[in-house]
């Protein structure tokens, strides 16, 4: 059986690395759309393709939910090695 505290600690140091390169992807996506967005209304733009490019902020959803689920995997995988070489031992 898992040893709770393991897994929490575990988890706990994923979910820092997690939300570390969370914050990157949002900081760059929304950099990168709101330079986006500032040149296509520079340049007079259709309202559609400014849609299109608001639609995209989607994937920052996305990454986010990826590092996050990237994270409680590591934490998962950590605590069961941790606990099998536990159990290897004499």
């Amino acid at each position: 059986m898992r040893d709770p505290k393991s897994f929490h600690d575990a988890l706990k140091e994923a979910k820092k690395w997690g939300d570390f390169y969370s914050i990157i992807s949002i900081v760059l996506v929304i950099g990168l759309m709101s330079l986006t967005a500032y040149l296509g209304e520079a340049q007079g733009v259709d309202v559609k393709t400014l849609v299109g490019m608001y639609l995209t902020m989607i994937g920052v959803i996305i990454v986010v939910c990826i590092w996050q689920a990237a994270a409680f995997a590591a934490a998962s995988i950590r605590s069961s090695l941790a606990v099998q070489r536990n159990r290897d031992l004499p």
